[in-house]
């Protein structure tokens, strides 16, 4: 017998001295005026001496190397047919990188269009630092260098020079015909400067929001890198993006939803830290911040570093061919069977369908025409198991009526079992093609926002096949939908209802409740409910899902109609039923099990009975 709970006066006293306690040690530990005011101005002396040690490090380097003369340190530009890259003399750096041929959105601009760059104004700085002999931090970044341009057939090679009394660094450009810029390190007595056997590398850059969905352009960019010696890629997938490894690493891609910013070192990046961190949401200029740590082992007390810079859109078909890097492997079309789905059949039906020459709006629709052909024959198979089933529904209705007795569960699934074993009805059968179709599902929701071929692509009110459509504007202030109704997700979630309407979908949940079965009540509920989940995803997802599946649900309804007008109707089913009756029971292995089980079950439960009248 449970007892009643009484007030307990001791324990209230007991919390009670607890926190006259605590508020009486905070009180006593509380810091002087003259303690806070001591802190505050430790932590400004600590600011002030960080600045000047900035300071110091900074005339050092200068003080190091040879003044040079500001007519000689001049920006370099180069180009081919894929890039347009900015040098900088201001530590050799690489100033601004545009892909050419593409876009970046912009909302303010008429046509929504800005050229798109990788690096601009400074968002990117690469910096190799070691201490001098003297103990002052030497930064290359704060070094001018005196750039020197040559070209022939198929390269263009800049090679940026600073010199010191004795010693001499240099950064070594080329850029051929590819998105790829080799880049080599070299130095010259480098002994005379440091005696340090490591030198600090430190790469941070700003990625510049290029793509109208910033909360997808943010959800999909990333830090990724490739061990050495190893084909597979790594990355954070759950958490904050914050990484380190001791093993070597091949490169470190900076990406962003569509492009990527790939640095890749000969020898093999050690001791590395790397990572990512979301803008802030009013800050539309960038969607990320990236940042690497690693460490250059020095040789005879030189460096001599091979790197490649690359700076590449997310093409699947271009990267398998561009290099045997694995940059391919960058584009999220999901793991295992999602991702074998996209990369060769989604991808191969799309290009293939995309080679007719007709818009892309139209390559989604017959794309959807495609699987839907596909999938007919699951379809068919699933229709006509809810379709049986509704045929059924008056028999079993009956037999719950006749065993409402909870002692009778027993016998009431063991009639409801021949009625479906009579019937040629597995319940089991309706969930298989309902299997089969979620790898199809899943696979699509990272297809369309991976796409680059979509990028940018209008179709009828869409201005981006890979971003929402906002036809329809809101207040900002409306929550979940950011300022924006999309009219494709709304007339996907109208289509979805249509289609549980003409199928006869709602109807199974009319069925009578069986033992050991869901709610049927609750499961009638959640497929009202689940529109709305889907509307609030798909509002602010790529329209081009919203398109396919919108497309693929008027398919449905039609699929649907045409199955009920000519392939099955309820004299049909009938007939069927009656059929299946006449024809001898072959009874499976598993469903031989289950009666027997069941038989057992039964056998008990009526012996309990007698031993309870004894």
């Amino acid at each position: 017998m449970q007892q009643e709970k009484k007030f307990d006066f001791n324990q209230t006293i007991g919390f009670i001295l607890i926190a006259i306690l605590f508020g009486v040690f905070y009180f006593l530990n509380k810091p002087s005026e003259a303690e806070v005011e001591a802190q505050k101005k430790e932590l400004v002396q600590k600011q002030e001496q960080a600045k000047k040690q900035e300071q110091l490090n900074k005339t050092a380097t200068t003080q190091a190397f040879q003044t040079v003369d500001p007519t000689l340190a001049k920006d370099v530009e180069v180009s081919n047919d894929k890039l347009k890259v900015t040098f900088s003399p201001k530590g050799a750096q690489i100033s601004d990188v545009q892909i050419v041929g593409y876009t970046a959105y912009n909302d303010k601009k008429d046509g929504h269009k800005d050229p798109l760059h990788l690096i601009k104004d400074g968002s990117s700085k690469f910096n190799l630092s070691f201490k001098t002999k003297q103990g002052a931090v030497l930064n290359v970044s704060d070094l001018v260098f005196v750039p020197q341009v040559q070209k022939n057939a198929n390269n263009t090679i800049v090679t940026f020079t600073a010199n010191a009394q004795n010693s001499q660094i240099q950064y070594i450009y080329t850029l051929g015909d590819s998105y790829g810029i080799d880049f080599e390190v070299k130095t010259q007595g480098l002994s005379n400067i440091t005696s340090e056997k490591n030198v600090d590398l430190a790469w941070t850059m700003d990625g510049f929001s290029t793509e109208k969905g910033k909360d997808q352009e943010k959800y999909w960019s990333h830090t990724y890198f490739q061990f050495k010696g190893n084909k597979d890629i790594e990355y954070e997938l759950f958490g904050s993006d914050e990484w380190e490894e001791e093993e070597a690493i091949s490169w470190v891609a900076n990406k962003q939803q569509f492009f990527a910013t790939v640095l890749s070192n000969d020898e093999g990046f050690k001791t590395t830290k790397g990572g990512s961190k979301n803008s802030d949401k009013e800050d539309l200029t960038y969607s990320k911040h990236y940042h690497l740590n690693s460490k250059l082992e020095l040789k005879n007390s030189e460096i001599n570093s091979k790197f490649t810079w690359d700076f590449i859109p997310l093409d699947y078909k271009m990267l398998k061919d561009y290099n045997d890097k694995g940059f391919q492997n960058l584009i999220d079309f999901g793991w295992g069977l999602f991702g074998w789905l996209n990369k060769y059949f989604f991808l191969n039906v799309f290009k293939w369908l995309a080679s007719v020459g007709i818009t892309y709006g139209w390559v989604i629709f017959l794309m959807t025409i495609v699987v839907k052909l596909i999938l007919s024959p699951i379809m068919y198979k699933q229709y006509r198991q809810s379709a049986l089933m509704k045929v059924v529904r008056p028999e079993l209705n009956e037999i719950n009526e006749k065993y409402k007795d909870p002692k009778d569960a027993m016998k009431k699934q063991q009639e409801t079992m021949a009625i479906y074993r009579n019937a040629g009805i597995n319940p089991l059968a309706g969930c298989l093609p309902a299997l089969l179709q979620i790898p199809i599902f899943y696979a699509l929701f990272r297809f369309f926002p991976n796409l680059i071929d979509l990028r940018g692509v209008p179709f009828w009110f869409v201005d981006d096949l890979t971003a929402f459509d906002d036809l329809i504007k809101l207040p900002e202030w409306v929550p979940f939908l950011n300022g924006h109704l999309s009219v494709f997700a709304l007339l996907y979630i109208v289509a979805m209802m249509i289609y549980f309407k003409v199928s006869g979908s709602m109807d199974n949940f009319q069925m009578p409740q069986q033992e050991g079965m869901p709610n049927m009540q609750f499961m009638k509920y959640m497929m009202y409910v689940m529109p709305v989940f889907f509307f609030v995803f798909l509002n602010n997802y790529a329209s081009g899902l919203s398109w396919y599946y919108l497309v693929s649900n008027a398919i449905n309804i039609f699929i649907v109609l045409y199955i009920k007008k000519y392939m099955i109707h309820e004299a049909k089913i009938h007939q069927i039923i009656e059929t299946n009756k006449t024809k001898p029971k072959k009874t499976g292995k598993f469903a031989s099990k289950m009666q027997e089980m069941m038989q057992q079950a039964q056998e008990m439960q009526e012996q309990q009975k007698k031993n309870k009248k004894k």
